[in-house]
């Protein structure tokens, strides 16, 4: 798992972390308590408060409403306009709201 990660993952103590969150056999993955142990979370950057952190971001972090990254990239879903025709002679016909 860290060969996979270390190009995208570039903090090693937080690859090391998910790798050991993400190992197959649950005798060998690390429990709630070791990972919280983890030298991820004892060393600089040290937790803080999100507050001043957060203000710096002036639009949406959520992937569904932030613009898109890349021209062409995927485009979001757009609004589903709700039909005027009835459905008497159309068979079935499922309705999501």
């Amino acid at each position: 798992m860290k060969e996979r990660l270390k190009f995208y993952v570039k903090d090693s103590s937080a690859c090391d972390l998910l790798d050991k969150l993400l190992t197959l056999d649950p005798s060998k993955r690390a429990d709630a308590d070791t990972a919280l142990n983890h030298d991820f979370f004892w060393t600089d950057p040290m937790p803080c408060e999100l507050g001043p952190m957060l203000q710096h971001h002036l639009q949406s972090m959520f992937e569904y409403l932030a613009p898109p990254r890349r021209p062409g990239g995927p485009q979001r879903p757009q609004a589903q306009i709700p039909s005027t025709k009835t459905t008497q002679d159309m068979g079935y016909h499922d309705r999501v709201f």
